[in-house]
């Protein structure tokens, strides 16, 4: 394995000394020729060309989505340069050059920011969205401090759906694949004379109740027990559009996610050793740490039913009035989200408990409501001088409550009861400016200044049960109820010098700056505040284009000062966020796409990171050394989680006709990564996941008159398991999160 992956690397190495960074997508070709397509994006919140755009941005439009076999936002992590995205109970886990978060409880911020038709989705789970009849999606790369506000640190993610038109079409189509996947899609646009339209898509149309469906695909070792990580999903989406005048426009926009089963593949792994630190407790004292099911990562011993519900809902009112020098924007939206969730908290076989006394299990409820506001002025594309002003408004409640019942582990059962309610507000004002004093130059100057304010109440009760011999004998050995508050400020710039060489080149440098909200960790007997961080970054680049258009090369090398990054741990069933003092993070990211002919297509990407903490400690209170003292952790140099040092894929895509029986395409691809570490104290080999490589392969079908189309596909054709998150509870059980296994479906669906 390791000399596969030394080759591959040499061979990306050699293959992208110009390579690109910042955009990527795979384009057709033009009508005459096979150069490539201009991508036009909304990363700035205007209009602009993506190749003259001084950011570090990548697109893809939904034609290419579809090529790329990109099923759902996960699956982004294959082509985008420093990437890394995974899910945990159907939350969006999302880091960028390493930084991002993997927290995802109720009150916690994520760090890098989704945005669903320009509205923010404060919870993780809010990046559960519609996954089809998108216009495009963009990921930007580096702090977005000033455009897009707190807690885009590691960059922003941008749904754009596709809007309604004058025109109408329909399309749908039906999926059937392994594990007994089935799919249903459709979407109907219905035009209103000039004045508007209306669109719907979604799954489960006209009534069919053939949502997305799957049997799960984790093997259950016991005896009638339900297989983990299925699925019956529905999504919709409608939208109205009222254009009165040729200035004004009004869109609404409401949508709805349900996804329900047993939950996500969650596995328990292994248990350090006596020798090995262990938080806060040793294995040694746990009767079933030791454990670990038999067989491979996807077997799981599960002796209680599990369960997952999650429903999102947002809506959202835009208004467009264009001024004639500049337009006027004001977004409006509502979202919530409301998650149920019971796992097995051991994966155990072992007896439970003492007579009347509890299994392990844990059962969480999530429940979160924003209403946000943003209004703009934005400039015309005309002239040498562009601006933006904006103003911003952000009101959510966030609720989570767990119940934890344990096995006597430790010579006594316990139910810990915690339940905390956080209201957060959030104001800002922005505004970003641009000058072009000739073709060749320009420079920017953004700013925001953000106030946030958070308080909270809740309460954590602990019960145990001693081995008295009776079922009742309940001793209550903590009750805390607090009401915390706190306020934070923070003013995040960017400065940028772009300088455009020719038509098809262009170099620019930036420095730019992100902050994260700071928040509450709520434990047994308080609720104290941690510190928001910050991040300071300073990108240059090149974006390329050559060979009349048919090839794309662009890079950047990057460097930040981060400080006060935030990250957690498992301490007593409870997370703990903890601030790191110090942290650097260096690397490259490089991206090509070329038309080699009217049908021959290749494109490739690499990232390289360096990231590593330059200075933190875990304290004390934590963790415990092997003879059960309380000890302090410096994990100074270690490697930031989810963060490797080296990742990229290369793809073909070869299309060729079939006289009057239509177009073929046929596209391989390889995603390749480096080892990756999942928790900050890097231990080896409990919180490695060794770099591997995924292959995929997919054949699509179009008629001769564009109506009717078809696709076979294959992914992860070599079966690689991959653990994408991993979790440490109190006595030193390691579970972990785990990707799709080999999978492959066929996909028939016609336009009108």
């Amino acid at each position: 394995m390791k000399t596969t992956k030394n080759t591959v690397v040499k061979s990306f190495l050699l293959g992208a000394l110009l390579a690109t960074a910042n955009t990527w997508t795979v384009i057709h070709a033009q009508e005459s020729s096979a150069a490539l397509e201009e991508i036009i994006v909304t990363a700035q919140k205007r209009q602009e060309n993506l190749q003259t755009l001084g950011i570090s941005v990548s697109a893809f439009d939904g034609d290419t989505l579809n090529t790329l076999g990109a099923r759902d936002i996960v699956e982004l992590s294959k082509f985008v340069p420093n990437l890394q995205i995974g899910t945990e109970s159907s939350d969006l886990k999302a880091m960028i050059r390493g930084v991002g978060s993997d927290n995802l409880e109720a009150f916690s911020d994520p760090g890098v920011a989704v945005h669903i038709d320009g509205v923010y989705q404060a919870r993780p789970s809010g990046g559960n969205y519609l996954y089809y009849d998108m216009e495009r999606v963009e990921v930007l790369r580096g702090p977005q401090g000033t455009l897009y506000g707190r807690n885009a640190n590691g960059g922003a993610i941008n749904f754009i759906s596709n809007k309604p038109s004058d025109q109408f079409e329909a399309s749908m189509d039906f999926g059937r694949g392994d594990n007994d996947w089935q799919r249903f899609r459709g979407m109907i646009n219905l035009p209103m004379g000039d004045k508007g339209g209306f669109r719907f898509a979604g799954t489960g149309l006209f009534g069919f109740p053939t949502n997305e469906t799957q049997d799960g695909y984790q093997k259950n070792l016991n005896a009638g027990g339900t297989e983990g990580n299925d699925k019956d999903d529905s999504s919709t989406r409608v939208q109205f559009l009222w254009t009165p005048t040729d200035k004004l426009s009004v869109l609404f926009a409401g949508g709805e996610t349900h996804k329900q089963g047993v939950g996500p593949i969650r596995k328990r792994t292994s248990t350090p050793g006596a020798n090995t630190l262990s938080p806060n407790g040793t294995p040694a004292n746990c009767g079933d740490c030791g454990y670990m099911a038999t067989g491979g990562l996807r077997e799981a011993y599960k002796d209680l039913e599990e369960s997952f519900d999650l429903l999102t809902r947002s809506y959202s009112f835009t208004l467009d009035y264009d001024l004639g020098f500049g337009t006027l924007t004001a977004i409006a939206a509502d979202s919530s989200t409301d998650m149920g969730l019971a796992q097995d908290s051991d994966q155990s076989p072992r007896a439970k408990g003492l007579p009347g006394g509890t299994t392990d299990s844990a059962v969480v409820a999530q429940k979160s409501d924003q209403k946000t506001l943003e209004v703009r002025l934005t400039s015309a594309n005309e002239g040498s001088v562009e601006w933006l002003l904006g103003v911003y408004y952000l009101d959510e409640n966030a609720f989570q409550s767990t119940l934890i019942n344990r096995d006597p582990t430790f010579g006594a059962a316990k139910t810990i009861e915690p339940l905390h309610d956080v209201n957060a507000k959030s104001s800002a004002v922005f505004g970003q400016f641009s000058i072009q004093p000739d073709d060749a130059l320009k420079l920017t100057f953004g700013f925001r200044s953000t106030n946030d304010e958070k308080d909270a109440v809740g309460g954590t009760k602990v019960q145990i049960r001693p081995p008295c011999g009776g079922p009742f004998c309940w001793v209550n050995v903590g009750s805390q109820s607090y009401s915390p508050s706190d306020s934070w400020s923070s003013s995040t710039y960017r400065v940028g010098v772009d300088r455009y060489i020719n038509d098809d080149q262009m170099i620019y440098a930036s420095m730019s700056t992100g902050y994260r909200a700071g928040g509450f960790n709520f434990g047994v007997s308080s609720a104290e505040s941690y510190d928001p961080e910050e991040l300071t970054a300073f990108e240059v680049g090149s974006k390329n284009r050559f060979n009349d258009g048919r090839m794309q090369l662009n890079a950047t090398v990057f460097y930040y000062d981060y400080t006060d990054l935030q990250v957690f741990q498992v301490v007593d069933q409870t997370i703990v966020i903890r601030n790191a003092s110090e942290a650097d993070i260096s690397g490259a990211e490089l991206e090509f796409v070329a038309a080699l002919s009217d049908r021959l297509r290749v494109d490739a990407s690499l990232g390289i990171l360096e990231a590593e903490y330059k200075k933190f400690i875990l304290p004390s209170n934590l963790f415990l050394d092997a003879s059960g003292e309380p000890t302090d952790i410096d994990v100074s140099g270690n490697s930031l989680i989810n963060a490797p040092k080296w990742s990229g894929h290369v793809g073909v895509e070869y299309e060729f006709a079939a006289s009057r029986h239509g177009t073929f395409t046929v596209r391989a691809q390889t995603y390749i990564t480096d080892d990756i570490y999942l928790r900050a104290l890097n231990l080896d080999p409990f919180d490695l996941q060794d770099g591997y490589a995924t292959w995929d392969a997919k054949l699509m079908w179009k008629s001769a008159d564009n109506r009717w189309f078809g696709e076979a596909f294959i992914n992860n054709w070599s079966d690689e398991d991959v653990i994408t998150n991993q979790e440490v509870t109190d006595s030193g059980i390691y579970f972990a999160n785990l990707n799709r296994p080999r999978s492959w479906g066929v996909v028939v669906g016609v336009r009108f």
